[in-house]
């Protein structure tokens, strides 16, 4: 049977911002005699940057059963050595794709019985195409790890031998499925056995609680579960009978937990079998990446008591997500070097941050946790023209959360906290969402109120909003001004533009109310526009449904705007920085 070879479009996206000539490395998944590319690598030459990412080692970022699958070429390149296959296993006929920044497309061959041939006969999908196909499997164990002479890369290497034995269970709690090697269900897709939902679409669109910061596949959790006892009729235990030696000596020793959090991207249709083998390696891959890890603190540093720490990322336009381990106790200061460098093997931009802490994916929010990105469920409901939106990930604040009440003066401040929320998740700021009396000090410390004013209610403006931004964050705004309601009509294009280059929330207070601004729409045909707003006044709990059929958050026309007030708006800029 041919080879099937499906795109992800976020590659092609990307390829547009690389640059006009460089190679490349690609990176998929095989299935069923079809090969989906989802990612690529752009090769660096520059042998006196240790910071460097090898392609082989940049697999071990990706979910399991991600592989290398084949080399990528942009612009005119030298004729390609076909020795460069020789360590892509992943298919019997790897894939060469060349692009064109000058025609925007792709050209894609097989290497086929020691040549390359050309193949039209392919599909650009997207990514709701791959949450329909596939699933993530998110597995999660802590391991005792004793290192003798503080020896840990030996004890985290003998942990990846066991594991990779194979001899461990797989439990799927939601369901209460277990999975073994040898399995009666081995012929069985998981789609039949594993708690995949049935009405896919309708889970990402309600599923606040868990992977709207995913945005790809549905999550489904496991647990690792090792076998201690042998087998019931292997060789040794027919042939031999136990035996015990002990040996006594002293030696310094060094205890803690070893933390697993390894990713998976599964067909739907994967056999249990498979599903089993696919798991193993994705524990693999991680403890592979701390072993890196801690060899690199080992060289660089005294030797951490802390194991290195895994993160899950999922980068704006990238269509999958990435693991990486970072040191232990890490700050952005010190991850720098090795942030950038990942920033230029896989095209990103360097001006925005993806792999700081604050940009790691939160998988599990807990019932009445702040909520987040609320105005994705109804981004475009009854909305016709130019959409221009809030770029990333934010908290929505409101009225009397963390018990504090606030009702009736504290509209500013919640904006304030979603405003910060905005920095710290896209990873420019690790400071805390401050409370009132915070947001109070501030304004104090700088001269701009009274000391009475500390533990007040006293209403702020976005004329504080920008002081304590600048204070806090160090964070510059512009500031737009409107005579009355109508007049804000008129700033749609400004507000459009900075949704479309900064992308943060803007704040608008006018008489005694404040606003989140999260967007704008403009139809050119009716001249009509539309204001997509988060309103801080709501009380309620943590209620998604209540939020939107409310109109808490919702698109409100030019008449939401009092005609008799004067309206200050403050528009956050975003760092140039990564």
């Amino acid at each position: 049977m041919a080879l099937q070879l499906r795109i992800l479009s976020n590659v092609l996206q990307r390829l547009k911002t690389t640059k006009p000539i460089a190679t490349g490395y690609l990176y998929g998944i095989m299935y069923n005699d079809i090969l989906v590319v989802l990612t690529f690598s752009i090769n660096e030459y520059d042998s006196e940057d240790k910071n460097l990412i090898d392609y082989m080692a940049l697999q071990l970022n990706l979910p399991a059963d991600i592989y290398c699958c084949g080399i990528l070429q942009i612009g005119e390149c030298k004729e390609i050595n076909p020795d460069v296959f020789k360590d892509i296993d992943i298919t019997d006929n790897p894939l060469l794709l060349k692009y064109s920044h000058s025609t925007l497309k792709v050209q894609a061959y097989f290497y086929m019985h020691q040549k390359l041939e050309a193949t039209n006969d392919f599909t650009i999908i997207s990514e709701d195409d791959l949450n329909q196909q596939f699933v993530y499997i998110k597995l999660q164990a802590t391991l005792p790890l004793i290192a003798q002479d503080e020896n840990i890369l030996e004890a985290l290497e003998e942990w990846r031998k066991n594991i990779a034995s194979g001899k461990i269970g797989i439990h799927f709690p939601t369901n209460n499925v277990y999975l073994f090697r040898a399995d009666d269900l081995k012929d069985t897709p998981i789609k039949d056995i594993l708690p995949v939902s049935k009405d896919r679409e309708k889970s990402l669109r309600e599923s606040n609680k868990m992977s709207h910061h995913v945005g790809v596949a549905d999550i489904i959790y496991a647990h690792m579960l090792l076998k201690i006892s042998g087998e019931k009729n292997s060789e040794e235990s027919i042939k031999y009978a136990p035996v015990l030696q002990h040996i006594k000596k002293s030696f310094n020793s060094l205890e803690c937990n070893l933390h697993i959090d390894a990713l998976s991207l599964v067909n739907l249709n994967v056999k249990s079998t498979e599903l089993h083998a696919i798991l193993v390696e994705s524990i693999c891959r991680n403890i592979r990446l701390i072993e890196m890890q801690q060899k690199k603190q080992s060289e660089e540093t005294e030797l951490f008591k802390k194991l290195p720490e895994i993160l899950h990322f999922k980068p704006q336009g990238c269509g999958h997500l990435f693991t990486i381990a970072y040191p232990g106790n890490f700050t952005s200061d010190n991850t720098i070097e090795y942030r950038k460098a990942l920033h230029k093997a896989l095209a990103f931009n360097l001006t925005r941050p993806y792999f700081r802490r604050g940009n790691a994916v939160k998988f599990n929010t807990q019932e009445n946790e702040t909520l987040m990105n609320p105005h994705e469920a109804l981004l475009y409901k009854g909305i016709t023209g130019k959409l221009s939106v809030v770029y990333g990930l934010y908290s929505y604040h409101h009225y009397m959360q963390d018990n504090f009440d606030d009702n009736g003066w504290g509209c500013a401040y919640r904006t304030l906290q979603t405003i910060i929320s905005w920095y710290r998740l896209q990873g420019y700021t690790d400071i805390p969402i401050p409370t009132h009396r915070k947001i109070q000090q501030c304004l104090v410390d700088i001269g701009d109120k009274p000391s009475a004013f500390i533990g007040s209610k006293q209403w702020i403006g976005s004329t504080e909003v920008n002081f304590v931004l600048s204070t806090l964050l160090n964070i510059d705004a512009r500031i737009l001004c409107a005579s009355n309601g109508e007049e804000i009509s008129t700033l749609i294009p400004q507000l459009a533009d900075h949704f479309d280059t900064q992308g943060t929330p803007v704040m608008i207070g006018g008489g005694v109310l404040a606003h989140t601004i999260l967007g704008v729409s403009y139809d050119e045909d009716s001249g009509e526009g539309k204001f997509l707003i988060l309103d801080p006044h709501y009380t309620g709990a943590e209620h998604l449904p209540t939020i939107l059929n409310k109109g808490w958050c919702g698109w409100k026309t030019k008449d939401f705007w009092k005609k008799d007030a004067f309206y200050n708006m403050c528009l956050p800029q975003r760092p140039v920085t990564f």
